[in-house]
């Protein structure tokens, strides 16, 4: 027995589900801000805790509203009724996509939550090429009537050096690379003794990574 859902929810939905996503996300990346940080010098479960869902939902938050801008939604042609006020909406929803973006590269106060999640550039790589190519489709369906395209452009170029240093980031931060990010590449022929150092911590690192997993 399938149950029907109000027409006022499905109004209500249908007319807030993008802008509440939104709002969502701001509201994530304004916490994460302000609070990511302070994991580091409170060790209590309910702030940990917080901070882990707000680190999970953020990028999800802002994955499902680029899917809903890109699937269509708001972006009806121009030639209908109530042109201008059509136009408008297409024009901030495509400026909303590069926008959430950004978003997607993350506050400076937290690039991942663990060592294990910097593991895994590859797949937030590919996840975020895959949001870039969304954010591109959404930027070009509103073309060539698209009065906000200079700051949308700006905003584009933004996310795309975000989500880049986000993910240049993670992979230095990787196991296999945090050495050479930390120590850069030494010459033991004139400095023998930072040399051994960086190998020692190179390989201190590892050992603890392994007794941790």
């Amino acid at each position: 027995m399938l149950l029907s859902v109000p027409d006022s929810v499905r109004k209500l939905w249908d007319g807030w589900n993008l802008r509440g996503l939104i709002i969502v996300s701001l509201s994530l990346q304004a916490f994460l801000t302000m609070f990511a940080s302070s994991r580091k010098r409170r060790g209590g479960w309910k702030i940990v805790m917080l901070i882990w869902s707000a680190y999970l939902l953020a990028d999800w938050v802002a994955t499902v509203a680029i899917g809903l801008i890109s699937s269509g939604l708001g972006l009806t042609p121009c030639s209908q009724a109530n042109t201008s006020t059509r136009c408008e909406s297409n024009d901030i929803l495509a400026f909303w996509a590069p926008f959430l973006l950004l978003h997607l590269g993350g506050p400076d106060t937290i690039t991942s939550f663990a060592l294990e999640d910097n593991e895994l550039w590859v797949r937030h790589m590919l996840g975020l090429a895959l949001q870039v190519l969304s954010t591109v489709y959404v930027f070009l369906q509103s073309l060539p009537k698209n009065i906000l395209w200079l700051p949308s452009g700006f905003m584009f170029i933004a996310g795309i050096i975000k989500c880049a240093e986000r993910n240049r980031a993670l992979y230095l931060a990787s196991l296999n690379h945090f050495g050479e990010s930390a120590c850069g590449k030494p010459n033991p022929a004139l400095n023998m003794k930072g040399f051994r150092r960086c190998t020692l911590q190179s390989d201190e690192l590892t050992f603890q990574h392994k007794y941790e997993i």
